[in-house]
């Protein structure tokens, strides 16, 4: 009897692993979808949020959808919609508690709205709180799931007097964040353009000043477009000009670039939800928190450049490329991947070339190893320490996992290359002027290393035109620098 027993719980056993993981795990909460939904009306009975119903451009009622019954997503560029079993059932009978969820309408629209979202039952109250946003208040859809399985890794709730309030400024903030992005982009573009063949020295200290204002702006929470605009190109153009008139030796302007990275170092670490809504930070239709590519390309310049002005007081060197490598690097900060691999490749070629080696094959490949693994051991570390986040999760998934999201980062990346002609004209633009320095002689340590830096970027990252933009900007400037008479002296 006892053997029978045993053989009828192994049949259940491979019954239910065989039936897909939405049945592996009970469904403790009830989902219903919604046409509409009141935050006022929903506060006085439980949490409420915003939700982010994909990731990408754009989104549909049906790839929505897919994403809130699988617990996973797939970016627009890439199709939208992901497959696989659904781990959790909508509607059902009623429980404890209930998560009441509106979606986009039928049709293909932006991805730039948020819906409302609640959950309503004992224990739940104020603002939903999201482990995949970090954003109190913001949630994405592929929460929802692991929420009504009971998972460790879904929402949670925070006691707030006003949450449809809080909701409210939330959303405005994201939108006007959305409207200031490309025009603070371009401004900071162009005036580190002009500057490049015009003021070097101040050129530098542009890239520093960008990321040092994006983090003001987004500590204050100004995110005005016409504000935002105003004070960047004030800040940048003329905080830049005053600066290097100021700022006369190798160490001043070393220990500048170096402030710089440290501002936005302890913005992370203590309000890291300020950098994620600050203007040129993540879009928060996919990226939630951490560095943005755009924010990490600005940032190889104070790093590589700084660590060069530096290098005659190793201490301050070596303290500036630590922080660098862990701003980007670590879970609680950077939170990005790619952008460690950037950061790692860049410091690499730029100690190289600073001993006074080249560039041949063999070091190339060597460097490319070197950072590679060094990458994998500062994001294992950061594991150890309890980090989690894309990236360790992408480790875990092996290699087989990580050449997978590396093929949807490339294809992801030419994608948005071809997305539109004005994108298309920037990433062709930028190519071009990487391969003309590429080519470019004499040849310099930080021009050499930012080339390197942005090489990987194009490889592991997928915004092509935040990064053959930038980083041509990026590698004129250093260039320029080297070769002006301030350059010749570092």
């Amino acid at each position: 009897m006892i053997r029978g027993i045993a053989l009828i719980v192994a049949a259940g056993a491979v019954a239910l692993a065989s039936a897909g993981p939405g049945l592996a795990q009970a469904q403790q909460l009830r989902i219903v979808v919604v046409p509409s939904l009141s935050l006022t009306s929903y506060a006085p009975r439980g949490a409420v949020g915003l939700l982010v119903p994909g990731a990408g451009p754009r989104v549909s009622r049906r790839a929505a959808l897919a994403a809130l019954v699988r617990g996973r997503l797939e970016h627009s560029l890439l199709g939208g919609t992901p497959g696989g079993p659904p781990l959790v059932e909508l509607g059902g009978p009623a429980g404890q508690a209930t998560v009441y969820v509106a979606l986009p309408p039928e049709g293909e629209r932006p991805n730039d709205r948020r819906y409302p979202v609640a959950v309503v039952g004992p224990g739940w109250s104020g603002l939903l709180v999201s482990p995949s946003t970090r954003i109190d208040g913001l949630v994405s859809v592929v929460d929802i799931a692991p929420t009504a399985l009971g998972r460790r890794n879904g929402l949670r709730s925070r006691a707030h007097g006003s949450a449809p309030e809080e909701l409210a400024r939330l959303d405005r903030r994201i939108a006007r964040n959305g409207d200031s992005r490309l025009p603070a982009t371009l401004v900071v573009a162009a005036l580190v353009g002009l500057f490049a063949f015009l003021r070097p020295r101040a050129a530098l200290l542009a890239f520093a000043l960008a990321l040092a204002t994006d983090v003001v702006l987004g500590l204050l929470a100004v995110s005005r477009p016409t504000v935002v605009v105003a004070v960047m190109a004030v800040a940048v153009g003329t905080g830049s000009l005053v600066l290097e008139r100021v700022l006369r030796t190798r160490l001043s302007l070393g220990l500048a670039l170096a402030a710089a990275v440290a501002v936005v170092a302890v913005a992370l670490a203590a309000a890291p939800e300020s950098v994620a809504l600050s203007p040129l930070g993540p879009s928060q239709s996919g990226r939630f928190y951490g560095l943005s590519n755009l924010l990490a390309t600005l940032l190889l310049v104070p790093v590589l450049a700084g660590v060069t002005l530096l290098r005659t007081r190793p201490p301050l060197a070596v303290a500036l490329a630590g922080a660098g490598l862990a701003l980007v690097a670590a879970n609680r900060l950077g939170a990005d991947g790619g952008g460690t691999l950037v950061l790692l490749a860049g410091l690499l070629v730029l100690a190289l070339r600073l001993s006074g080696r080249r560039l041949t094959p063999h070091a190339v490949g060597l460097l490319a190893l070197t950072a590679a693994c060094l990458g994998a051991a500062l994001v294992g570390l950061d594991a150890l320490a309890g980090g989690s986040s894309h990236v360790t999760e992408s480790l875990a998934s092996g290699p087989r996992g990580l050449a997978g999201d590396l093929a949807d980062r490339v294809e992801l990346s030419a994608r948005r290359a071809v997305s539109s002609w004005g994108a298309g004209l920037i990433v062709v633009a930028g190519l071009t002027a990487l391969a003309v320095y590429g080519l470019r002689r004499p040849r310099f340590p930080v021009s050499d290393a930012l080339l390197a830096a942005v090489a990987v970027s194009l490889v592991v990252n997928d915004t092509p035109t935040d990064v053959a933009g930038l980083g041509a900007l990026a590698c004129a400037c250093a260039w320029h620098w080297q070769v002006s008479r301030a350059g010749r002296a570092v």
